[in-house]
């Protein structure tokens, strides 16, 4: 399926889902939510209907009945884990495409992450009392299956119980629904996919300048239709009375690693942060190892090959590596000939962004030192 047909049958699944939200008989509204994700996938994807709704009530149960001990909780994650993982090994990954893959199911990458969520926080018991239904309208969510983000199960279980009407919220998702499509259709697809894009043949006499402008394009194209789905799915949560967790907040202004991943994939990096980041360090007290771990994670979630682990460990040597520097070259810079401020944030910013650009290239080569005739 094009990823048009996926974005039409988001708007369709979800527009629907928040008429659904707004019904009277108030029982029926989160399986009236959940029915519209349903359809969604039974549409796009049906192997991932089939995976979700199992997941979604085998979860469930093990929350209701009280049997996620220490080591059905240990037995569960892996099968999640180890599934995606599995899948994800044997998957086919488009270069621009953020929600198709030639096998992995649509959504999985995101649903599995919120599973894993659930059955954390149902065994720390931070899970109030809810319904199955409720259950399922979180994970069924219309505007979060193809490309999340990875909502909290008891933000959203707050949410959905007390919604109320607001004008104002109603104008506000709306209006980023629409900087959405804009951020899909407009510049994504037909500037750099369509304009931009061909352009690059005429670099093509310059093999680094052509190499550098693939990548940057690449990363662009990746902001704007990952945004994208982001916003879309941020304004129909306002127009269902939900507050859906924003994922970017202009990266590009990012003063340096650190900083990028507060602001870029914000519920992933969230998850990683709560779920690798806090274990790791409490039990090591090292946090440059459970900064690794976490990066590393966020790494093989995205692809299982040595070229993610590889680019895990790269960006979590340079957060690690920038959180020594700034704490101890604190006076060094203090000393240096002093410049305006709004020119050391440029200068910033532009070395952060290259170093994000530069991930594939780097990683790329050391992959194929390590594995000669690799990539």
């Amino acid at each position: 399926m094009a990823e048009q047909d996926v974005l039409q049958l988001v708007l369709a699944s979800s527009s629907a889902a928040v008429i659904m939200a707004w019904l009277p008989w108030r029982a029926l509204q989160p399986w009236l939510i959940a029915l519209c994700g349903a359809g969604l996938l039974a549409m796009a994807s049906p192997t991932s209907l089939a995976l979700l709704a199992v997941a979604s009530v085998v979860t469930f149960v093990l929350q209701r009945r009280g049997l996620l001990t220490r080591y059905v909780l240990l037995v569960s994650v892996t099968i999640i884990a180890g599934a995606y993982l599995l899948l994800l090994a044997r998957s086919e990954h488009s270069s621009t495409s953020l929600t198709l893959r030639v096998v992995l199911p649509l959504g999985m990458a995101f649903y599995a992450l919120r599973l894993i969520h659930y059955l954390l926080e149902a065994y720390k018991g931070h899970l109030r009392p809810h319904t199955l239904g409720e259950y399922l309208s979180y994970h069924f969510l219309p505007a979060t299956l193809p490309a999340g983000p990875i909502h909290r199960f008891d933000d959203y279980l707050r949410d959905l119980r007390r919604k109320r009407w607001d004008s104002d919220r109603f104008s506000y998702g709306g209006q980023r629904i629409l900087y959405g499509l804009v951020k899909l259709v407009v510049l994504g697809n037909y500037l750099i996919g369509e304009e931009l894009t061909p352009l690059l043949a005429g670099a093509s006499g310059h093999p680094l300048l052509h190499q550098y402008l693939s990548v940057l394009l690449f990363w662009a194209r990746l902001y704007v239709l990952f945004s994208g789905y982001s916003d879309i799915a941020v304004g129909f949560g306002a127009l269902m009375g939900l507050r859906i967790r924003e994922n970017f907040n202009w990266p590009i202004v990012a003063r340096n690693i650190a900083d990028f991943w507060q602001r870029w994939h914000i519920t992933l990096a969230g998850w990683c942060r709560e779920y690798v980041y806090a274990p790791v360090v409490s039990v090591t007290r090292r946090p440059f190892l459970a900064v690794m771990a976490s990066m590393i994670v966020l790494g093989i979630w995205h692809d299982l090959s040595l070229h993610y682990l590889l680019w895990g460990a790269y960006h979590g040597a340079g957060i690690a590596g920038f959180r020594w520097f700034d704490a101890r070259a604190g006076e060094s810079i203090a000393a240096l000939p002093p410049l305006p401020a709004a020119l050391w944030r440029v200068f910033a910013c532009v070395i952060t962004l290259h170093f994000v650009l530069f991930s594939f290239w780097v990683t790329r080569a050391v992959e194929r030192v390590l594995i000669p005739g690799a990539g």
